[in-house]
């Protein structure tokens, strides 16, 4: 055949995932910035489930489908990689750890850390996980008494940094400390999203923001690095810290550095104390408004415990008080997007996707397509039942993340949450304050703006 004639048989290029349409300079940024989740639904309901945002400053694909996480994040994950502005900014305080950290240099650390969070271990922190939510209920005792207005979104983000803090470092902060510590990681995780736009920008130039962001990560690392030490010199040897500093990996004999072992640290913390924290509040919100709900975790943990204080073992019995966690991350997931990098061109859905761009696999969206859940907007943790999970994708719910990189801490933060409702349930009725409803605040994470206000009484028994 003819040269003529093989170029003749040559496909056609692959188009585009079609555009967004914006205005210049800014392209879709107003809109996006004014509604951010309505505004991407409407886009994918014109567009379909893969679509071209034009953010002014860059280009982003949207994924909105199961079928995308899957081959993004688990068959063709050794296409994209973490790079980009957003993942530039994370690494300014989470340095090298697991969560931001590549290629071999990932798999030596995942190797280290992955056997601190086996079956075992997790049974063995379980002592550890239920003082710390016990002497974190002082603040519930109060509002029971006094009959005030309860902010459950910050009492859950001090009772889950103290669960980190005695799991990962074997002692707990301050009460005044641990306030200071929750606020500056609130402050930390919501700069992120700022920062990925001004990283680039000179030092010399003044950024909103920026001063304090820096100022929030000394502390951060003073507090963290004091604990480390701490760690170093004491015997216990039951806690996360004492595996991490002990951690060998099996292939090159090596331990962590000291500058390896901050970031682990700070990374495991961030992760284990955000994203409990915040689906804990969105669950009270939701189960608030929807007392059945609560009613009927009360009723599981009466049977499987009455009074007694839970272990590993009741776990896989308390199904309702981990149905809950899973419908509230999958309402309102903390880490809503997932953005990746392409390394080199791809196609996914018949669309060109670039070498170098940016794709993001929009946990949201994919929680909320109305092709995967049955009325996706409303609150109904029997979803995750076995008998309306069958058949459903694997990568429809995905709240830590899917394939390799999927969360290490997945487990531990759902055993955290199923302790703490249970051991609130068991305690306390916890009901909506009228007219006081939580309003969402999207930043690097989601969370509930200006909390979760509720009462609580003691329990009648």
């Amino acid at each position: 055949m003819s040269r003529h004639g093989s170029a003749a048989l040559k496909q056609p290029a692959l188009a585009l995932p079609p555009k967004v349409s914006g205005v210049p300079l800014v392209g879709a940024l107003p809109g996006l910035l004014k509604d951010r989740f309505d505004f991407l639904e409407a886009a994918r309901q014109r567009h379909g489930d893969i679509y071209t945002l034009d953010l002014g400053f860059a280009d982003a694909i949207i994924l909105s489908h199961p079928r995308h996480a899957q081959h993004v994040l688990v068959d063709q994950a050794r296409k994209y990689f973490k790079g980009g502005a957003i993942w530039e900014s994370m690494r300014t305080f989470l340095g090298n750890g697991l969560p931001v950290s590549e290629g071999e240099f990932w798999k030596r650390q995942r190797r280290m850390i992955q056997p601190a969070f086996h079956h075992q271990r997790l049974v063995a922190l379980t002592e550890k996980m239920l003082e710390a939510i016990d002497e974190s209920l002082p603040g519930w005792e109060q509002a029971a008494r006094t009959g005030e207005p309860f902010d459950a979104a910050e009492a859950f983000s001090q009772m889950t940094m103290n669960v980190m803090v005695r799991a990962m470092f074997g002692s707990g902060l301050e009460a005044d400390e641990a306030k200071r510590v929750g606020q500056s990681l609130a402050y930390i995780i919501d700069y992120m999203m700022q920062g990925m736009v001004t990283k680039s920008l000179p030092e010399w130039l003044p950024v909103p923001g920026r001063a304090r962001y820096r100022e929030a990560i000394r502390y951060i690392d003073e507090v963290v690095l004091r604990i480390i030490e701490r760690g170093r010199r004491s015997a216990e040897e039951d806690n996360l810290l004492s595996l991490l500093l002990h951690a060998v990996d099996a292939e090159s004999g090596e331990q962590m550095t000291n500058a390896q072992l901050r970031d682990e640290a700070v990374s495991l913390f961030v992760a284990g104390y955000e994203t409990t924290a915040v689906g804990l509040a969105w669950a009270f919100h939701l189960m608030t408004r929807h007392p059945e709900s609560f009613q009927r975790l009360r009723t599981e943990v009466d049977t499987v415990l009455g009074q007694r204080v839970p272990g590993f073992a009741e776990l896989r019995q308390l199904t309702y008080a981990r149905n809950v966690l899973h419908e509230s991350l999958r309402l309102y997931p903390p880490s809503y997007w997932i953005p990746r990098t392409s390394s080199v061109e791809d196609e996914l859905d018949g669309y060109q996707i670039p070498a170098g761009k940016t794709v993001v696999v929009f946990t949201h969206l994919i929680h909320h397509h109305p092709a995967v859940w049955e009325e996706p907007r409303r609150f109904d943790p029997d979803r995750f039942t076995p008998e309306r999970s069958e058949g459903r994708h694997k990568q429809a719910w995905l709240p830590f993340g899917a394939g390799q990189r999927l969360c290490i801490g997945k487990e531990f933060s759902l055993m955290e949450g199923q302790f703490i409702l249970a051991r609130i349930a068991q305690r306390y009725d916890v009901s909506a304050i009228p007219g006081r409803e939580a309003q969402l605040h999207i930043g690097t994470s989601i969370r509930a703006k200006n909390g979760v206000w509720v009462h609580v009484k003691p329990r009648a028994l």
